[in-house]
């Protein structure tokens, strides 16, 4: 995942994290499918499905605290726009975990990267055993202990409200409006229409922007006249973004007029070929989302 700071704010943006993990590879634990059916997820009791605050920086960062191993209280940062979960160094080196070495993609540009297996991870309701992640220096997060990621989040359906700053692990009631929710390995993904013409975005809860890949939508959109741009900044280098404006966007049955957007024009080499780009959650969502696991769907409320 790619952290950054610029003039437009604090932006926080996905990024693919394809680490060579010594055998380790991502399995989702729910059910999804690429077909509209119902997906699976573990169900938690009820009792067990009592709210955990987070703090919201920046106005989308989700931070919660947890454990890590015998470390209580640590600052968790909520995103789904990470695989696998990432540790900082220093909490690395509480663990003493056997470290080893990896490789991470970021926008198409691969560096090298550690690797270790964590000992177990409890946020709310919420547990995991044993799971590989990656190391890094997280120090420029806010005091971020450790990026919750995919492979962690997808063991259970979870509700943000963003209102009550509160996340609620477990099955919840069917909301409107919502569009399937999808894997293109080892992300989660929606599709969504731009002016009519179909894309594929990775579902992001760490970002606020919609960012779209030129070089996979060129051929798809209509002109779209430039406003400014944006140089971001990430774990394999430098990206330059350039700011749009998108007049119709439609996800599911809800609408949207005059979204703002950044088109990036990387090199993709690295990332999964069926995602056309980014949507940061916070783009088109204020209030709630919903990601509905039973159901395979992501329910939001503007």
């Amino acid at each position: 995942m790619g952290f950054t700071r610029n003039r437009f704010g604090g932006l926080t943006l996905a990024v693919t994290i394809l680490a060579t993990m010594a055998g380790f590879s991502y399995q989702p634990r729910c059910a999804f499918s690429q077909a509209p059916a119902a997906v699976t997820a573990p169900a938690l009791p009820a009792a067990a499905m009592a709210p955990l605050r987070f703090d919201l920086l920046d106005q989308h960062l989700i931070v919660v605290r947890g454990s890590i191993g015998p470390l209580d209280g640590l600052k968790l940062l909520i995103d789904t726009g990470s695989n696998p979960t990432m540790v900082d160094r220093r909490v690395a080196k509480k663990l003493a975990l056997a470290v080893q070495g990896g490789k991470v993609i970021a926008f198409g540009q691969e560096s090298d990267s550690l690797t270790a297996v964590l000992p177990g991870i409890r946020l709310g309701s919420l547990h995991a055993g044993a799971i590989p992640a990656a190391v890094g220096d997280l120090s420029y997060l806010h005091g971020v202990d450790a990026v919750i990621g995919l492979d962690v989040l997808s063991r259970s359906s979870f509700s943000i409200d963003y209102e009550k700053r509160a996340i609620v692990f477990g099955p919840m009631a069917e909301r409107q409006p919502s569009v399937l929710l999808e894997v293109t390995p080892p992300f989660l993904t929606v599709q969504l229409a731009i002016s009519g013409r179909p894309v594929r975005l990775l579902v992001d809860t760490g970002s606020r922007r919609l960012v779209l890949f030129e070089r996979r939508v060129h051929d798809r959109l209509p002109p779209l006249s430039q406003h400014g741009e944006l140089l971001m900044y990430h774990f394999s280098g430098m990206s330059r973004l350039n700011r749009v404006f998108l007049t119709l966007v439609e996800i599911g049955t809800a609408t949207f007029n005059r979204v703002e957007g950044f088109m990036s024009d990387t090199h993709l080499d690295g990332y999964p070929s069926g995602i056309d780009g980014v949507l940061g959650l916070r783009a088109l969502a204020s209030k709630r989302v919903d990601f509905d696991f039973e159901r395979g769907r992501l329910a939001f409320d503007r």
